[in-house]
């Protein structure tokens, strides 16, 4: 080899160094921007979800109706008005899950609320959100039998702020009052919730691109935002301006077939209720009732998908925080 072409040699060497050193230097600054330097990346993820309060039981109470479900839901929607309430909005499951094949004979959930009485609550803490307007449920069983069932209020909000359970007992009633309406028979305790859990993360953004990031999260674990009930919206009719308070029901048909295959009652908790507000402090947060104690308190069977369920609501309020 001639020395012109040693030098030659030599160049093409120290080229092929310096851009597997650019290349390197590249990938440690992406690797960088996206961990963050040591230390500054448990900074950023901010603080960890909370419970505020475990161990709470609840009752599944239910009631059956003599009617068919039609007759029944007309005859909620009646009750609901009787009792000074108002049906705040509604989720068919049954129309959900009927894209995968399977034909229910009447599974759909109304929340029922008052703006009015529900303005003093969540001037309280809005965080009750999480609870009202309240989530009653309408299916059939595998009897035939159309029933009406709720989780008490009242012990749901003792898992959200142990101080406002006293303030919910007034809601237990109406709720009690309304699926007898609807009925014509008192409810009774079909199953009982035990351990429940308020889990809640503070988020480090402000509250609609905390949205926008539980709705990309929501996407990114293969599920879906099938309704939604816009509280602030709601008790804004009131003179109650809320920075915001909004509640996403996340599910996935295709699994939900799985569930309510087992069980037509499922549906009291599927899809999830993932609940955002701002605090007092002006910071924006996300809650959820934890699924896997309410799936196993409605039915032992739904008891399997405990660990997904709860999997899914932690992986995405992380992802959106």
């Amino acid at each position: 080899m001639t020395q012109q072409h040693r030098a030659a040699s030599a160049q093409r060497a120290r080229r092929r160094a310096g851009a597997a050193l650019a290349a390197a230097l590249t990938t440690a600054a992406a690797v960088a921007a996206v961990a963050g330097p040591a230390g500054a990346s448990a900074a950023k993820k901010g603080p960890a979800a909370t419970v505020t309060k475990a161990g709470v039981m609840v009752p599944f109470m239910a009631a059956s109706s003599s009617k068919s479900f039609s007759s029944t839901v007309s005859s909620l929607k009646s009750a609901v008005s009787s009792a000074g309430m108002m049906v705040l909005g509604t989720l068919n499951q049954a129309g959900a899950l009927s894209v995968t094949g399977l034909q229910l004979r009447g599974a759909e959930t109304f929340f029922v609320g008052n703006p009015t009485v529900g303005k003093k609550l969540f001037e309280m803490n809005p965080a009750i959100g999480a609870v009202i307007p309240v989530r009653i449920y309408v299916w059939v069983n595998a009897a035939g039998k159309t029933e009406v069932g709720y989780l008490q209020p009242s012990k749901l909000a003792s898992a959200v702020d142990p101080k406002m359970a006293s303030s919910l007992k007034m809601i237990d009633m109406t709720a009690t009052k309304i699926a007898k309406g609807a009925t014509g028979s008192a409810p009774k305790t079909l199953g009982t919730v035990h351990g429940v859990e308020f889990i809640s993360k503070k988020a480090r953004k402000s509250f609609s691109s905390t949205v926008s990031g539980l709705k990309t999260a929501v996407s990114s674990k293969g599920m879906m935002v099938l309704g939604s009930i816009n509280q602030a919206g709601a008790l804004s009719v009131t003179g109650l301006q809320l920075k915001g308070a909004e509640t996403f029901f996340v599910g996935n048909p295709t699994v939900g077939k799985k569930l309510f295959q087992m069980t037509a009652a499922a549906g009291m908790e599927i899809p999830v209720g993932m609940y955002l507000w701002v605090n007092g402090k002006g910071a924006s947060e996300i809650g959820y009732f934890q699924p896997g104690p309410v799936l196993r308190g409605i039915s032992k069977s739904l008891g399997s998908s405990a660990g997904m369920f709860n999997s899914l609501a932690s992986g995405i309020t992380k992802a959106a925080a």
